[in-house]
This record gives C-alpha cells, structure tokens and sequence, in this order.
C-alpha cells in the first residue's frame, strides 16, 4: 500500500515537472515572437540557455518518452518558427525570420524530431533503380498500414454532416499551404524537371483563372458551409499528428538536404489524394453536401481528376530524371515517401476518433436525464 502511495505521489510529482516544462518552453517561445528583436529580449531576460534547455528537455519528453502533449506543443512551436518564413511581408511579422536563437531552436526540434522519424521509417528495399523507383513508391504506398485507411471509408458510408464539416476545419491549414509547397519545390531545380512541378504549380493556380485557384475553391467551399476561416483556431484544435504532417512538408522544403526526401513525400500525396477523395465525395453527397450546389466540391472533385495525372507525372518527369542523375539518393526518396505515409496514418487515426468522438458527445447531450 506505501509503495502505491508513493508511486501515486511521485507520478504526480512527474507530471507537475512535465507540465512546467511544457508550459514554460511555450511561454518563452511566445513572448519571444511577440518581440521585434527575440534574440535581444531572451537575452535581456537572461532567459537564452533557460529556453534552449527546456527546448531540449521537452524534445526528450516528445520524442524519447513519447509523450503526444509535449509532441503537440514542440510542433506548434515549429509551425510558429517555420510561419517567420511564410507569413504576409509585415515589418510586425517578419522581423525575427532570422533570428539566431529561434533557429537554434528549430534546428533542435527538427534533429530530435528527425531521429524519431527515421526510426519509425521501417525496413526499405535497397539498391533501386531510377527505372523501378516508381513501383517501389506504389508497392511502399499500397502495402502501407495507412493505405485505404478507415477515416475514408467513415465519411463515405457512416459519418454525419457535422462529422465531415470537422473535417474540412482538420485538412484546412495544408491545404491552404500546398501552393507554398510547390513553390518552394520550385527552387534550385534542374531545368529538364521543371515543367512537370510548373503544371502542378499551374494547377494550384486554377490554370491562370482567379476563381479556380485551388485557395479560392477551399474557401468557396467553407463559405458555403458557413464555416469562418479563423487559421488559427484550425491549428489550434489540431493535434499533434495534424501538426506534424503539415510540418513534415514543410521541413522537407526548407531544408535543402532534404531534396530527394521532399520529392518522395510529395509523390505519395499525389498518389493517395484521388482514391481517398472520391471516397470523401461520396460521403458529402450522401449527407446533402453539394447536391445543392455541386461546384463547392471542386477543390476535391478536381484533385480527384487531376492527381489521377499528377501521380504518374512526378514519378515519370521529377524522380526518375532526377535519380539518373542522382542514383544514389534512391533511398531518401522512399524514406520521405515512408515519413509521409507514417504521417499521414498518424493524422487520419486521429482525425477518425476526433470524429467518433464527435458522435459520442452529440449522443451524451441527447440522452435522457433520469
């Protein structure tokens, strides 16, 4: 019984030193960004090594100790540290983009979180060729756990409108980034590459016409759902799977390095995005969304058409040249292509008890009291 007690106590004690940790690192990175100089604020407070060790224990806690509240809050704090790179070009908003402590501080996420990743990746096939990288990408996706993945197959035969209405709100803050993406992927390339991710760039633009951007069609269609765009209240009730997805792309396009791991990423979304979306579709139909107005579907209905090509494209026109080139870095296209599915499973997984759980509250408030 005192060895119950004082496991209970120390337990406490445990969770009271995460939650200063946790607590402490958000409050330091915040007040940080709300400077016009970080780096002169977090020194004028003598708070620079108090925050880069509290950055580095909250690291451990995530992804050492698999903790999913400290993997939330150090992905919130890179998608803060990576929006210094994409936010509107405000003098209030972009002075700390270089700022050498909160660099620091990304680099240290990004290695622990990187170390995490790759020991999930899983075993790969060795020795591929430019010609078969292609197969190994489709079997590395078909044989995936999170392949045809159940979220999917809810929102076309069981979910609720309420239900898929969330998940608009979930899949908003990458979608409304993609563009950034394929610009980003844009840069440095070589020239024989260029006009495969310049139709995908394209695309995004809805084809030169301003109503069919694929930005303009998202919000087109959360208009017509009378869903307020509030970004931050949709990063907000992200968790961190729902983070870390929308970080992994981006930490692939910011950092050169990661070239040949960005261009296997971005086959896998091309692939999977047709199957998954036609299945989304007919779960909005089914609950009335759309039937009215079929035009508020087309930022999917389009990706369903349009990815069907992307797919094969990106396979055919960006990694096979790119690996004849590059033969050895066949690897880090498939370990950017396995990080992507692990990601991705991890997002749907949540997104499906998010959504379940949704059902359960809406039961609760519905049951008879007595």
């Amino acid at each position: 019984m005192l060895t119950h007690a004082g496991g209970t106590v120390s337990a406490r004690s445990d969770n009271g030193a995460t939650e200063t940790v946790l607590n402490s690192v958000q409050d330091l990175v915040s007040n940080a960004l709300s400077h016009s100089d970080a780096d002169l604020a977090l020194a004028s407070q003598g708070a620079t090594e108090d925050l880069h060790d509290l950055v580095q224990r909250a690291c451990d806690l995530a992804f050492s100790m698999d903790n999913s509240q400290a993997r939330e809050i150090v992905h919130r704090i890179l998608y803060d540290l990576y929006g210094l790179h994409l936010c509107k070009p405000h003098p209030d908003l972009t002075a700390n983009q270089y700022s050498i402590e909160l660099l620091r501080v990304r680099c240290a996420i990004e290695k622990a979180w990187m170390d995490w990743e790759v020991s999930r990746v899983g075993k790969l096939p060795s020795n591929v060729s430019p010609e078969n990288i292609g197969a190994a990408i489709k079997t590395l996706w078909r044989e995936h756990a999170g392949h045809n993945h159940a979220v999917f197959d809810f929102m076309k035969t069981e979910a609720t409108r309420q239900q898929i209405i969330k998940y608009f709100t979930t899949d908003y803050a990458l979608n409304m980034r993609f563009y950034d993406l394929i610009v980003l992927s844009l840069v440095g390339i070589d020239e024989d590459v260029r006009m495969e991710v310049a139709h995908n760039f394209w695309d995004e633009m809805g084809q030169g016409n301003p109503a069919r951007t694929h930005v303009r069609l998202y919000r087109d269609l959360l208009e017509h759902l009378d869903i307020q765009d509030t970004p931050e209240a949709f990063v907000d009730a992200l968790g961190w799977a729902g983070l870390s997805g929308y970080n992994l792309l981006l930490y692939f396009a910011f950092n050169r390095r990661e070239y040949f791991r960005s261009i296997g990423a971005l086959a896998i979304t091309e692939l999977s995005d047709p199957e998954q979306y036609a299945k989304l579709l007919a779960g909005c139909r089914r609950v009335g969304i759309g039937t009215d107005r079929p035009s508020v579907l087309d930022y999917y209905s389009e990706h369903v058409e349009v990815d069907a090509l992307h797919g094969d494209g990106w396979i055919d026109n960006v990694i096979v040249p790119i690996l004849k080139r590059y033969p050895g870095e066949a690897r880090a296209v498939l370990e950017g292509a396995a990080m992507r599915l692990n990601s991705s499973q991890a997002y749907w997984d949540w997104q499906l008890a998010e959504m379940k759980a949704l059902s359960a509250r809406k039961r609760a408030a519905l049951a008879p009291i007595g």
